[in-house]
């Protein structure tokens, strides 16, 4: 005789993943690929180091001491 309880082939534990389980992981994976390659090309349009003016010593002194 065992004691109370529910029998030993309904208890809790790991489960095989599901369908909708692998398909909404793949999901959020290909969601995050998205979003850090979007991430990734506008850094390149608006933040690489193309996109940043040239500053030299003479335009800074031209900047902040200007002629009288």
């Amino acid at each position: 005789m065992t004691g109370p309880g529910p029998p030993l082939e309904s208890a809790p534990g790991p489960q095989a993943p599901t369908r909708f389980g692998q398909a909404l992981k793949r999901r959020i994976a290909v969601t995050i690929s998205l979003k850090l390659a979007l991430l990734i090309v506008l850094y390149l349009l608006f933040f690489s180091p193309s996109q940043r003016p040239h500053i030299d010593d003479a335009a800074i002194d031209r900047h902040l001491l200007p002629t009288r």
